[in-house]
């Protein structure tokens, strides 16, 4: 593939963050203005911070990923000159796999461990951010309506945010998968794998959680709500083992633990080792 819509999608990506970075400024969430938690204020924002926002970030790296025949093929199967659709029934059922672990992983939400952070690593080093993105988008919808309920139960607006809330987390693995292929599957033959792994998740771990910082505790509370959720998940420890709070925790060792099992697995799949 030439790339002959990567600059148009770059354009779009960077007048949508700027459009969505304008929304919020304007609309102050932080403001009681804005009404309650879950106001329809701050749902129809965090629609915007989806659509405009997220959504044309992850159009752009999954066509940047797109562009590698590589890349998309099964891996161990890619010989040079090879014809590799982007969307294959090796894509699609890699999509519902990883959806039907992220949807069951979604149970654990209550105990407060980021398993679903775990598969979704996973599945961004296994297969990348095309399928990273479509079976985190499919797993999230799954999870909220059906495994946990709760999000959606007598409450109108928690139902209206969940494909917002799918979107806006899915753009993130879209991007993570992307910068894994690029500095570690890519890498050049000989080079050290730690230094690759290493930049990989640091490029991409702080746009997980700024994504979720503003996408939900900016957003979608005013500034007194949203300070008490910000101490209570990035600065008190949680309950659970081992007793770190819980974004730290996620940041930490269930992406990266999530990571190496995706590097894992698919040095196993192309007989590596």
């Amino acid at each position: 593939m030439n790339g002959k819509y990567e600059k148009p999608l770059r354009y779009a990506m960077f007048a949508g963050l700027i459009i969505a970075a304008l929304a919020i400024f304007f609309m102050a969430p932080w403001s009681e203005r804005m009404g309650v938690s879950g106001s329809p204020q701050r749902t129809l924002l965090v629609w915007i911070f989806a659509a405009v926002g997220a959504l044309p970030f992850a159009i752009y790296f999954m066509y940047k990923f797109s562009l590698h025949p590589e890349w998309n093929a099964m891996p161990g199967r890619f010989v040079e000159g090879m014809k590799v659709k982007t969307f294959s029934p090796y894509t699609y059922v890699a999509i519902g796999v990883v959806g039907a672990l992220f949807a069951v992983a979604g149970m654990t939400e209550g105990i407060r461990l980021d398993f679903q952070a775990m598969v979704i690593a996973a599945s961004a080093s296994l297969f990348g951010g095309i399928i990273s993105f479509f079976g985190l988008l499919v797993g999230q919808v799954i999870a909220r309506l059906l495994i946990n309920p709760f999000w959606v139960s007598g409450n109108p607006a928690g139902f209206l945010s969940v494909l917002p809330y799918a979107i806006f987390d899915a753009a993130i693995w879209a991007f993570a998968g992307y910068n894994y292929f690029r500095f570690v599957h890519s890498r050049a033959a000989g080079k050290a794998f730690l230094p690759a792994f290493l930049t990989a998740w640091i490029l991409s771990e702080p746009v997980h959680q700024i994504g979720w910082l503003v996408g939900d505790y900016i957003i979608g509370n005013p500034w007194s709500a949203a300070a008490l959720n910000i101490a209570r998940d990035w600065v008190a420890p949680q309950p659970g083992f081992p007793f770190l709070p819980y974004w730290v925790l996620s940041a930490f060792a269930f992406v990266p633990i999530g990571l190496l099992a995706g590097e894992a697995a698919r040095r196993a799949w192309k007989g590596g080792r």
